[in-house]
């Protein structure tokens, strides 16, 4: 019998993943390139929208030379992507506009307008305020306005160049919706009055589909570009942070996901539709289940920006003998007492998500002259804890019979243990870890699988191929110790606004 493969595609914000899987979930082969985000002035953060199409053709070629596998036993290619913004495109389904990350911050007018004007309707309709939709009022307002047919994602735009669609046929997937503020989310259509309010053009939003649906074959003109050859199934796919759970096996209500990478995110699943100002929703790419995400702060690029700032020579040096700069941070911030000696940080950089602030910025409140760089570096990293304790503190409000019993981590983040124990004891939950770190791709893999009939139970699959690693429990001795800083955080995000705002 020939065995049948799927090849997983993963565009992330920081990099792109292709992965060529057996139905196992066993990685064939696999390639990666970085994806270079260009920040032209404060607040902006865009990428070239063709790099997304030119890096999956070059790891899909090498993944292919690599494994010398027949390329026509490839049942299907599934994609996720980054969910932060938006690509305008042609009648032809060229790029007119760069794609604007979620740490893109010049549309914050737009944000404000329709929070201040419709946000209680957005929640009601979409579950969440604007991640992306806010930017096409922004749009509406360049010179590129009347050349955009289509606003698409950037998962659309790969699928598209590889199938050969025109912009009539451009297409978003369900997994997108919630995060767009124009969408009636429950029916997984655009809602007229969301669009008529922000007058929003419903012909310059694509049609929406299942995540699942097949929308069409490889075709012969990207032979030469990636090896595939003709009439390969392509399905619609999803967003990244929808593939990541489901890749770790969060598809049952109340289990959670801390999904820790540039951005830290944590996913609970829900089998009801609920909304709140400080949450995003979206649904699942394999079922009728809702994904709520109660926290979302940009804490893995704010890591990286110290160490590339305080920690550079350092950095270089334990890189060149081919350590980890984090791993060394993480061993000396094991030695700092929890509380960073009195030290709270703000990661939100570049803007707050939820609810939005674009104005929100960095800050560390109540250093010394006795503080080193290494206390920053811990408050770091509890900032993000303190983060999530706010979310959850507002989700049992709203689901006061929730129980949660684990929370499975997710991402680069998962292999800090400092890190995980800081959650677990700031949040009185133990945290798993899992053997395989590849969810978002497991998770494409998934949704390929189950678009062309491969996996008909998805809870049995992901059963057989997630095992845990390592389970980190709760100390309720040190949450004592972080009671009074989770306080001050919580105070800190909710009461600086106005002075942000006034520094923007």
């Amino acid at each position: 019998m020939t065995v049948q493969y799927i090849l997983a595609i993963d565009l992330g914000t920081t990099g792109e993943k292709c992965v060529l899987y057996d139905l196992q979930g066993n990685s064939i082969t696999e390639e990666y390139e970085e994806i270079e985000t260009i920040y032209p002035s404060p607040g902006a953060a865009e990428i070239k929208s063709d790099d997304f199409f030119i890096l999956a053709c070059a790891n899909i070629k090498k993944c292919l030379e690599k494994s010398r596998i027949n390329p026509k036993d490839i049942a299907v290619i599934s994609i996720d992507s980054l969910m932060g913004g938006i690509i305008g495109i042609d009648r032809d389904f060229n790029a007119i506009t760069y794609y604007d990350t979620a740490m893109d911050s010049r549309a914050g007018a737009e944000s404000n307008y329709i929070i201040q004007n419709f946000g209680d309707l957005v929640l009601q309709y979409c579950g969440s305020y604007s991640i992306w939709g806010h930017k096409i009022l922004f749009w509406k307002k360049k010179n590129e306005w009347e050349s955009i047919y289509k606003f698409v994602q950037p998962s659309t735009f790969v699928v598209a160049k590889l199938i050969g669609l025109s912009g009539k046929e451009a297409f978003i997937d369900q997994s997108f919706l919630g995060f767009s503020s124009l969408a009636d989310l429950k029916n997984s259509q655009w809602s007229e009055e969301l669009c008529q309010k922000l007058q929003v053009d419903v012909k310059k939003l694509p049609k929406i589909i299942k995540s699942t649906d097949i929308v069409g074959f490889t075709s012969n003109k990207i032979k030469d570009l990636t090896g595939l050859p003709e009439g390969i199934p392509v399905c619609a796919g999803c967003g990244d942070v929808a593939a990541a759970s489901v890749g770790a096996g969060i598809i049952k209500p109340g289990q959670m996901a801390d999904i820790s990478g540039t951005a830290n995110i944590l996913s609970v699943n829900l089998d009801k539709f609920i909304y709140h100002k400080h949450f995003a929703n979206f649904k699942s790419p394999v079922d009728d289940s809702y994904y709520l995400l109660i926290a979302h702060v940009l804490g893995g690029r704010t890591l990286k920006w110290f160490a590339d700032e305080f920690y550079a020579e350092l950095r270089e040096s334990i890189e060149k003998d081919g350590g980890s700069i984090y791993a060394y941070l993480d061993k000396e911030a094991e030695k700092v007492a929890p509380g960073s000696h009195g030290l709270v940080a703000i990661d939100d950089l570049q803007g707050r998500f939820f609810p939005p602030d674009p104005n929100m910025r960095g800050l560390f409140i109540g250093h010394t002259w006795s503080h080193k760089k290494i206390y920053f570096y811990r408050s770091i990293l509890e900032a993000i804890a303190y983060d999530y304790y706010l979310g959850i503190g507002i989700l049992r409000s709203q689901v006061p019979d929730m129980k949660f019993s684990d929370i499975t981590a997710v991402g680069s983040g998962a292999n800090s243990k400092i890190w995980l124990q800081i959650k677990a004891d700031v949040l009185g939950i133990p945290f798993k870890t899992l053997y395989r770190s590849d969810l978002s791709s497991l998770g494409a893999l998934v949704v390929g699988a189950v678009a062309v009939s491969l996996i008909k139970d998805v809870k049995a699959y992901l059963a057989q191929v997630l095992n845990t690693r390592s389970i980190v429990s709760p100390r309720e001795v040190e949450f004592e110790k972080y009671k009074k800083y989770i306080e001050a955080y919580i105070d800190a995000v909710s009461n600086l606004k106005s002075y942000y705002a006034k520094l923007a």
